[in-house]
C-alpha cells in the first residue's frame, strides 16, 4: 500500500513538472511596413526568443504579445499592446477592449466595461498591459480529493 501512495505523489510531482515545462502559449503579432510602404501583419506563435534575435523583424508600428501559462490548477495570462509608431504613421485613435478569463491581477487600463478592460486610445509611451489568473476549480477539487484519499490510505496502512 505504501508503494501506491508513493507512486501517487511521484505522479503528482511529475505532472506538475510537465505542466511547468510545456503548459504555455505565447503569441506575438506585429504590424510592420514593407519596402513598398504597405502594412504587413507578422504573427509568431510559441517562438523561441533566440529566433527573434537571429532574424530581427522590421521596426513595428505596433505589437501585441499574449502569454498563457497553464499550471494545471492555475492558469496565468499576460497581454501587452505597444504602438510606438502608430501616431507617426497616422493611425487614428483606436479604443482597445480586452476580456481575460479569471481575475485581473494587475493592469494599466483606463477603465472597465463589465468584464472587459478598456484603454481609450492606442498606447503611446507606455504599452497597454494586463495580467490575470484563473483557477480551474474542478481540477483543484480532484487534486484535493486524490491527496485526501492518498493520505487516508497511508494512515490505514500505517
Amino acid at each position: 500500500m505504501r508503494s501506491a501512495v508513493a507512486g501517487f505523489w511521484l505522479g503528482a510531482v511529475c505532472t506538475a513538472a510537465l505542466f511547468a515545462a510545456a503548459g504555455g502559449t505565447a503569441v506575438t503579432v506585429r504590424v510592420t511596413a514593407t519596402d513598398t510602404g504597405h502594412a504587413q501583419l507578422e504573427q509568431e506563435v510559441d517562438q523561441n526568443p533566440l529566433a527573434t534575435l537571429l532574424a530581427p523583424a522590421a521596426p513595428p508600428v505596433g505589437a501585441l504579445h499574449i502569454r498563457k501559462r497553464n499550471w494545471g490548477i492555475i492558469t496565468t495570462y499576460a497581454q501587452t499592446l505597444a504602438a510606438p509608431g502608430a501616431r507617426a504613421a497616422g493611425v487614428p485613435d483606436v479604443r482597445v477592449l480586452l476580456t481575460l478569463p479569471g481575475a485581473v491581477t494587475a493592469t494599466n487600463a483606463d477603465g472597465r466595461e463589465g468584464r472587459a478592460l478598456v484603454w481609450t486610445g492606442l498606447p503611446a509611451a507606455e504599452p497597454a498591459w494586463a495580467e490575470a489568473r484563473a483557477i480551474n476549480w474542478p481540477a483543484a477539487a480532484l487534486a484535493a480529493a486524490a491527496a485526501a484519499v492518498s493520505l487516508w490510505v497511508r494512515g490505514k496502512a500505517g
